[in-house]
């Protein structure tokens, strides 16, 4: 025992005394060096025989209780209390050796013997044979290092001594198979055989590295070949010191769209980091998040059995998506042997349907929505579980019988897949959905069977070798049949079943994890029935309108008496939609409709401006996604759309297509949209909020607030502005103060962390104006300087750079700005001689420069002088010129616009007629 610890000490350098110290080891004799090293340390210092004379005994066997002294005085006698409940039934508290046996069993050296009904042993008189003592000194050595850095709370992991945690530089240009890894020697100098070597996802091993080296063949001056073999986490993570839980880390998220589907602006947008052979992904709660537009007209076919629809008839389909997923994994590990380990991914798949048919139509239509390609890490302490997961979407609509329909459908499922192993057993977690958010609508003239369905498929690998595999495919389906009695009008009903189908199965590979399943295999497939409902049983038919009809005018309400307003207004709201506030105070929209945000009533998407009906006296417009409000001059505020998450503020989650007056908030000066919420500036100064996400964008820290309410810690406040999920106020100090969503340092803190109450601002000061985008946040200050803070994936904040900002930067090359505004990934500037500037996305054209180029600083809008006013909306922007003409472009798959066409223009077009780019 003597020389295993001298020489685990790296035997040191020690000169043996003349004369032993003890009676029984003489000078010269076998191990003597090593045993009076011993004593030096007062690891171990003998029996007293009585005068003056020490015995070491060397031939006698070592007792565990002994053993724990030595490594505990080896150790340096640590600080460690001893619990006063003893984890040994053998150990009495305060017995011999009782701290030092304890902290043996802390450490996770050594727990003992599990002798049944919660009893665990020591058996401190037993002696030690050779094998326990490589074991101790094996677990001795391991590395202690905190399970979660940010979380002391998560206590610690053991990782193993031959442990070789690989660094991005060693693999930057490394090259790796199933079994060898190759790199330049000067960066192998370390490695040796039988260690484990470890890696995240790097430009070397895109999958991540977790292997044990068999061999390693070194070649001076060139490469060094190192041979491996499989490892697991348990050989890399020998002890937990309990269940560890885990949440995965976002590492890079990739959508591959097909052709005809349009990906929405990410939440959070992805960058490149040099040592990262992925995109990388800001640290959020979500592993993926991606939300993605379809649209398809299909028309039935004669005579082709094959044909996807058969008859006279056709179809326009149209689906919004979004899928985003969390992930956990649990470990538990004593000792090299796997106690519990799991991976649960948790999709929740918002799936929103809309199926248009006219005439006689039988068939299926199914169309690949694309492939989704993302990667996460659960971080053991330093040791990362790499998992990647590929995912193809597809939308799926049936049709079958004669009509001429509107079908549309909304919900949101959420449910857990993934695989359990406790103590030798195996189970597949598949649990049942919940489903929320759901929305229909029908409008019909005639009859039919519709089916709308989405499969959202995947396959989950750790480091890069299949582990499971689950589909999950929220469906709805109704039979919409019209019938009359003699004489009276038609009626008809919908009996709708919203459900999800859910399929998860085991491939080769989870073994990784540290235990084998065999032979063992499993595929489980099931159909949860959700939701049942009659919405329209009984009611009259209403005849909808043709495909693509000649806009109807809709009589304009007399005006109430106005102040009126000095020039037309207009503004974007989130994902294809605009409105207008005319200089006689009516208004105006255009684009799409799904959820009755053009506040003209249920009718078709609109590429030109129409009406919204009983609306006059409005000064502006703040448009979130799928709502809007109306501020009138007489301080009320109208609201329309959707109210899923009480954003229309009356305490109910009834959508409405037409406005209505927001009660219990008056003398309102300005709104401001989030996603799924508003918040209001009143002329005392003071901000109010209702919906979701006001306080904080996190589902963890979601406060709902049905109604409107005023918000504590906000006063003397003279503006207000609003991104996506997070909310700023420019108070009349000349001070900014954010709070919400910061996962893209969004609230200019220099911090990434969520706010629920408002914080200042850094290094902003002087400020007149404010304005916000999706993740990014504008200041215009007295001086002319232009700030931005927050995401930059595009380059939305003009310094010429992608790199994201979490404490605000000068936006470079503008001077002589009017105004600032912020956009989903753009930002635009009016410049005081009546000239506009555009940067960042520019993919649909939404930087107005003629081209598709992405632009990372501020760029001219061709064509455009004498211009007033600008405004923004989802990749796409407005100008209202001096003489009372209006500019659109950008984006314009649903019309936004307002040129009469759903073509991208990446030069302004003359707004409000049909017309060419200028």
């Amino acid at each position: 025992m003597a020389a295993f610890l001298y020489r685990h000490a790296g035997s040191p350098a020690f000169t043996a005394p003349s004369a032993s110290p003890f009676t029984d080891v003489p000078v010269g004799a076998a191990f003597y060096k090593e045993i009076t090293w011993l004593a030096s340390k007062g690891i171990s210092t003998g029996w007293d025989v009585g005068g003056g004379k020490r015995e070491y005994r060397p031939l006698s066997p070592i007792a565990r209780d002994a053993m724990a002294a030595f490594l505990y005085r080896y150790a340096d006698k640590p600080a460690f209390t001893a619990p006063s409940v003893s984890p040994f039934g053998d150990v009495p508290a305060g017995g011999g050796f009782y701290t030092e046996i304890t902290w043996l069993a802390a450490s996770g050296i050594s727990t003992g013997w599990d002798v049944g009904n919660g009893v665990r042993e020591y058996r401190p008189l037993n002696g030690i044979a050779r094998d326990a003592m490589a074991a101790f000194l094996y677990r001795y050595a391991g590395q202690k290092e905190p399970a979660d850095p940010e979380n002391p709370a998560a206590g610690t992991v053991t990782v193993a001594p031959d442990v070789e945690i690989l660094e991005p530089a060693q693999l930057q240009t490394a090259q790796v198979t199933s079994n060898t890894v190759v790199l330049p020697s000067d960066q192998a100098t370390d490695i040796k055989p039988n260690d484990v070597l470890v890696s995240g996802i790097t430009t070397g091993t895109p999958d991540g590295l977790l292997v044990r080296v068999v061999q390693v063949v070194r070649d001076p001056g060139g490469t060094t070949l190192v041979k491996t073999k499989p490892a697991t986490v348990p050989e890399a993570v020998v002890s937990t010191g309990g269940l560890l839980e885990v949440t995965g880390t976002p590492v890079s998220s990739e959508f591959i769209p097909a052709p005809d589907v349009v990906v929405e602006p990410d939440a959070a947008p992805t960058a490149t980091k040099p040592d990262m052979a992925r995109p990388f992904a800001e640290t959020s709660k979500d592993v993926f998040n991606k939300s993605m537009t379809f649209k398809k007209t299909v028309k039935g076919e004669f005579g082709k059995p094959d044909a996807p629809l058969t008859g006279n008839g056709s179809v326009t389909l149209k689906s919004s998506v979004t899928a985003k997923a969390t992930a956990k994994m649990t470990l538990d590990v004593g000792f090299l042997q796997l106690k519990e380990a799991s991976v649960v991914v948790t999709p929740s798949v918002k799936a929103e349907h809309s199926v248009t048919a006219e005439g006689s139509l039988k068939g299926q239509v199914t169309s690949k929505l694309g492939e989704l390609n993302a990667a996460f890490t659960f971080m053991a302490g330093p040791v990362p579980v790499v998992v990647t997961a590929e995912a193809e979407m597809n939308a799926n609509f049936s049709l079958d019988g004669n009509a001429n329909v509107v079908f549309s459908s909304s919900q949101t499922v959420t449910s857990n897949h993934g695989f359990k192993y406790n103590n030798g057993a195996f189970s597949l977690v598949n649990d049942k959905p919940t489903t929320a958010g759901i929305q229909n609508e029908y409008k019909a003239s005639a009859s039919l069977t519709a089916r709308a369905s989405l499969d959202f498929d995947a396959t989950i690998k750790l480091y890069g070798i299949a582990g499971i595999t689950f589909g999950i495919g929220p469906y709805a389906t109704t039979t919409i049949t019209v019938t009359t009695a003699s004489g009276e009008q038609l009626s008809w009903t919908c009996p709708l079943e919203l459900g999800v189908e859910g399929r998860l199965g085991v491939t080769a590979g989870i073994e990784i994890m540290g235990f084998n399943l065999g032979e063992w295999e499993a595929t489980v497939t099931k159909s949860w029935p959700l939701f049942t409902a009659n919405p329209c049983q009984g009611t009259t038919v209403i005849q909808p309108p043709p495909t693509n009809p000649t806009p109807t005018p809709t009589p304009t309400p007399e005006p109430e008496p106005t102040e009126g307003n000095s020039q037309r207004y207009l503004t974007g709201g989130y994902m294809g939609v605009g409105y207008e506030v005319q200089v006689d105070g009516t208004v105006r929209s255009w684009g799409r409709n799904d959820s009755g945000q053009l506040g003209a009533g249920s009718m078709p998407w609109r590429s030109l401006p129409g009406p919204v009906p009983g609306l006059s006296g409005v000064k502006s417009v703040a448009a979130g996604y799928q709502t809007a409000y109306a501020i009138k001059s007489d301080g009320t505020v109208w609201a329309w759309g959707d109210n899923s998450t009480n954003q229309l503020g009356d305490g109910t989650t009834d959508s409405r297509s037409t406005p209505a007056r927001i009660q219990g908030i008056s003398d309102v000066i300005d709104v401001a949209a989030t996603y799924y919420g508003a918040i209001a500036l009143k002329k005392d100064g003071s901000v109010w909020a209702w919906g979701l996400y006001t306080m904080g964008a996190d589902a963890m820290h979601a406060e709902i607030r049905p109604v409107p309410q005023p918000l504590s810690g906000l006063s003397s406040i003279k503006a207000i502005a609003a991104g996506s999920s997070s909310n700023y106020a420019l108070k009349s100090d000349g001070t900014v103060w954010a709070w919400g969503d910061n996962g893209s340092g969004q609230l200019g803190d220099g911090t990434t962390t969520e706010r629920l109450t408002p914080v200042k601002v850094s290094n902003l000061a002087s400020v007149k104006s404010i304005s916000a985008g999706n993740g990014t946040a504008y200041a215009l200050q007295t001086d002319g300087t232009a700030r931005a803070w927050g995401s930059n994936s595009w380059g939305q904040l003009g310094d010429g750079t992608t790199t994201w900002r979490s404490l605000p930067v000068t936006i470079a090359g503008l001077s002589g700005v009017a105004a600032l505004e912020g956009g989903d990934g753009n930002g635009y500037a009016l410049m005081k001689d009546g000239t506009v500037r555009g940067w960042g996305y520019n993919k649909l054209g939404a930087v107005g420069s003629g081209d598709t180029a992405e632009r990372h600083l501020p760029t001219p809008v061709v064509g455009v002088t004498g211009a007033v006013a600008v405004s923004a909306g989802s990749a796409c922007a407005y100008v209202v010129l001096g003489n009372g003409d209006a500019l659109a472009w950008g984006w314009n798959e649903f019309g936004q616009l307002g040129d009469g066409t759903y073509e991208n223009r990446a030069r302004p077009v003359a707004f409000g007629v049909q017309g060419s780019p200028l």
